[in-house]
């Protein structure tokens, strides 16, 4: 994985030369009812180029998607376009994860604990991971087409180096989706545009997915 992370960069290092890198930085913030705690460091932000050159995309990468103490670690994963992700079973039980996202669907089917099983994903975009066994354990893939993605940290603080361009910024958590502005970088490396993202999650709500054949869960078996 260090590998590919490095080959990443060496692109974008490559790409960019030519320009006058700038920095795009700036932080999340949540519009919040009572009650509500969104995870910030789950929020992924990225910069999508908007015409002009098309950047190089990150590698294909295979990642770890594990289930343990009936959760699915991590909760939110951002990974390139064609990348694998392997889905351990750490736990004494079976687990049967699925997706229904059109593009990304697909089935691992009932197993038990050990190395897990393996699933590519193709089509950019949110994939919804869920648990065919236990109704309450989730998770989101992000599949991402461009090379400029990350989480935010603890403070909601965010930052990428980019060529000057016209770009979206974009922020995602799962109380509240996703959020959108347009931002200019000038050869200068001034940024034209806000870069404070606000992320409304007043009306979210809980719902309780169906299983994988669209039924309602019945109770739940440890397996």
């Amino acid at each position: 994985m260090k590998r590919f992370r490095l080959l990443a960069a060496a692109l974008l290092l490559l790409w960019s030369a030519s320009l006058a890198a700038a920095v795009v930085s700036g932080k999340v913030a949540f519009a919040v009812k009572r009650g509500q705690k969104p995870v910030v460091t789950e929020t992924l932000v990225w910069l999508d180029a908007q015409g002009g050159k098309t950047p190089p995309k990150r590698p294909a990468a295979a990642v770890q998607m594990a289930t343990r103490g009936k959760t699915v670690l991590p909760h939110v994963l951002a990974i390139p376009v064609g990348s694998t992700i392997n889905f351990p079973n750490e736990d004494p039980i079976s687990h049967n994860l699925f997706s229904l996202t059109a593009g990304n669907t697909f089935d691992l089917g009932l197993y038990r604990r050990g190395p897990g099983k393996t699933q590519k994903f193709d089509t950019p975009g949110p994939v919804n991971v869920y648990c065919n066994v236990h109704p309450t354990m989730s998770a989101v893939v992000h599949v991402m087409n461009t090379p400029w993605y990350g989480f935010a940290d603890a403070a909601g603080s965010y930052s990428f180096d980019v060529p000057p361009g016209k770009y979206r910024l974009s922020a995602w958590n799962e109380q509240g989706g996703t959020t959108a502005t347009d931002i200019e970088v000038g050869a200068d490396g001034k940024v034209a545009g806000a870069t404070l993202l606000t992320i409304d999650s007043r009306n979210y709500r809980a719902a309780q997915h169906k299983n994988k054949v669209g039924q309602n869960y019945k109770a739940p078996k440890d397996y």
